[in-house]
Order: C-alpha cells, then structure tokens, then sequence
C-alpha cells in the first residue's frame, strides 16, 4: 500500500511451470481492495494462478472510463480470457467483446442481450440470500427495538445487481411482519457510488438517527462506510458478497451475518471449464442457494443471541426458496406469496 491508500496490484502473476491460459481481469471502480466484490473474484483468479497454472493480469479501474482502457490493454496483451467485473462494465465490454471476436470475455452481474458468442454471463440470484437477511433484519430490529423496529440499507449505484439485493430485503422483512403481526419499517438510502466510504457512513448515520436498529450495507466501500457507521453506534448491521466478519475486522463485532454471493468459486469454475474447452460463449452461468454460489454466512458473534425460533424460521425459508415454494419479490413484478 501506498501512503495514500492505493493498493499497487500486481500487473501481470505467473504460476510457477508451464502457463496454460493467460487471463485478465478488470476491477470496477470500488477497486481489488473492497473487501467484498471485487477482492472475491480476484482470490478466484489467485486460486486458479496457484492451483491451474494459469497467468494472472489484474488491472484496476479507478473510473468508469478506465474501463474500455484496461479491457482493449488485456485484449492486446495476448489474453485468452478477460474477466470484467461488474454490470457498469457491459456497454464497454460489448465493443470490445465485439472488436476481438478471437478472444474470450466473462462479464459477471451483467447478461446480454441477444448473447455475445464470445462472452459468457455469470450472474447470481441474491434476491434468495437478500430476502432472508430482510427477515433476519426485522426479527433482530423487533428483538432489540420491539416499540420501534427499524430496518435499513444503504445502497451504491442504483442499478438492478443493487437492487436485487434491496427489494427483497424489503419483502424479507415484510415477511417477517405478515408472520409475526409486526409492524417493522424499512428505511435506506442509494449513494450514487461503490467506492466513497465516508459518503456510506454519512448516510449511515443519518439513518441510525432516524431510529434505524440494523444497516445492510449493498455498495462496496460505500456499504463498509455504513456498517462502520452502525458499529460505532452501537447498532448491527449485515454484510455483504463475502463474509465481511473475516474481510472488515473492524465491523466484525456488530455483524449478523452477511449475504454470500461466491465469485471466487464462479471465476475459478469459470477457468476450469475454459481449460477444458467448455466455455459457454453467449451462456449465462447462474448461481443459486440451490447449487451454493449465493447463501447466509455463519452468524458468529450472535449465534446463540439469535432467538431459536427466528433460526428455524430461516432454515425454513431456505429450503422453501430453493424448492420454488415462495417468491423472494425479484423481479419486482413478481407478486410474493404470504
């Protein structure tokens, strides 16, 4: 690290024999130091350098326009795979997707739309993780706060990979309002950016002032800003992507849990079925609570203070959600099931 706070990743990472496929992956703006999103697909492309012999280059973006920039840089540099992080990244990686037909793209958050045959989509359905932490939200909220449960969010950009994550925490703790004859209110805020983190506590605290009892944090360095924000009130909050009680120390203490969504395991799948020329070009790789690409983290520090009932109640709902029994209110259109 520098003086500044800007990490100084490594351009190009070699495995040690004889390299079987080079390949680039893009960051987006929040950068490879997010402790969540983009930390979790680049230890994927670290667990593939170490354990498939491939070669690994990272580059950065610190703006949406260094995007074409670091993608047509990979391109050139004889990449066979590029990996774009991020659904912001999709009209940029169209062009040079469609500019370099010979080499292979993955975009992950992102789908196309008629498919690009040399760029595969890996998306996942967090709305069935999302939704449960709406739940365990308003259970914790009502358990801590019973005369004025509040749950709350603070989101980055609004764009549909956030807010698959917002709405149904929304209807998560609806749910839990219908089952339990409760009256917990949702609150939150978009901040308009991934990367600002004294924005995310700024707004956190706004919230937390507004009697909000647990902050879901869906934005990156903005996200870790309000769980920041909720530890030094005194408050919970619930992570996001990876489990932020090991990647933010510093939050760990007032974590329910977080909403896994595994890119590690997706951009290592990713390369293995690359190298075993199983690449689905214009395919869409989907992760689930079914096939565990999406689920809860464990609830650490609070696993014996969560009430049993509300622990059997999540059980339930997973198993629910994974046998398409109940709807999670994503897509929004989709009318949810009491």
């Amino acid at each position: 690290m520098l003086g500044l706070g800007i990490t100084l990743w490594p351009i190009l990472l070699r495995a040690e024999s004889t390299v079987r496929l080079k390949v680039g992956m893009v960051s987006d703006t929040a950068r490879f130091d997010d402790a969540g999103f983009n930390q979790s697909c680049s230890n994927g492309l670290m667990r593939a350098i170490r354990e498939l012999k491939v070669e690994g280059c990272f580059r950065e973006s610190r703006s949406r326009g260094d995007y074409w920039t670091n993608l047509t840089e990979l391109a050139n540099s004889g990449c066979g795979l590029i990996i774009g992080i991020g659904a912001l990244m999709h009209s940029d990686m169209a062009v040079v997707a469609n500019a370099n037909p010979q080499v292979k793209f993955a975009v992950i958050d992102s789908a196309f739309y008629p498919p690009l045959p040399n760029v595969q989509s890996i998306t996942f359905n967090v709305d069935e993780v999302a939704f449960l932490v709406g739940f365990l939200a308003a259970a914790w909220a009502d358990f801590k706060d019973p005369k004025d449960a509040v749950a709350g969010y603070v989101g980055g950009v609004k764009i549909e990979s956030v807010e698959q994550f917002v709405v149904p925490y929304q209807a998560g703790a609806a749910f839990f309002n219908r089952k339990y004859g409760k009256n917990v209110r949702v609150k939150g805020y978009y901040a308009g950016t991934f990367e600002d983190r004294q924005k995310g506590k700024t707004m956190g605290e706004a919230l937390l002032g507004a009697g909000v009892d647990v902050i879901f944090g869906v934005g990156g360095q903005t996200g870790a800003g309000a769980l920041a924000a909720a530890k030094e009130k005194g408050k919970w909050g619930i992570g996001v992507d990876v489990d932020q009680y090991i990647t933010l120390p510093d939050v760990k203490d007032c974590l329910l849990t977080s909403c896994l969504k595994r890119m590690d395991n997706a951009v290592f799948a990713l390369i293995t079925n690359v190298l075993g020329g199983q690449f689905q070009g214009g395919g869409n790789m989907v992760g689930t609570l079914a096939n565990g690409e999406v689920g809860l983290a464990p609830y650490h520090d609070f696993t014996n203070q969560i009430p049993a009932n509300i622990k059997k109640d999540l059980a339930d709902l997973q198993q629910a959600i994974k046998g398409n029994k109940i709807a999670t209110g994503w897509p929004p259109s989709y009318i949810i099931p009491w």
